[in-house]
């Protein structure tokens, strides 16, 4: 893998990996979203112990901990694909607009 600053180089500098790279960054904002739905579809961990399957099931600490394994992936792949997964801003106006402006002095 080369430095950073040679990768930073050559997006400068080469048009074809610039957008290759474009395209990576995106499908890596889509592989963030498929992890979001794992952590949120887990459930309880099955491991063995001395031969005997144990069940550990997600505390309150395991549920904060995904939480913020989930928030961390958000804001990720919100920086790495802010149209489909950005903070959508609703720039419209439901209400009537009245241009019209009445001024009174009173002396």
């Amino acid at each position: 893998m080369p430095a950073m600053s040679t990768v930073f180089k050559w997006l400068t500098q080469q048009e074809a990996f610039a957008e290759q790279y474009a395209h990576a960054r995106e499908e890596q904002a889509e592989a963030l979203a498929d992890e979001i739905v794992a952590i949120a579809d887990e459930a309880d961990v099955a491991v063995k112990h001395e031969g005997e399957e144990v069940r550990l099931a997600l505390d309150p600490t395991g549920v904060a901990r995904n939480r913020l394994r989930v928030d961390a992936r958000k804001w990720a792949a919100s920086k790495l694909k802010p149209k489909k997964y950005g903070d959508k801003v609703d720039l419209n106006h439901g209400g009537r607009i009245d241009s019209s402006i009445t001024v009174s002095f009173e002396d």
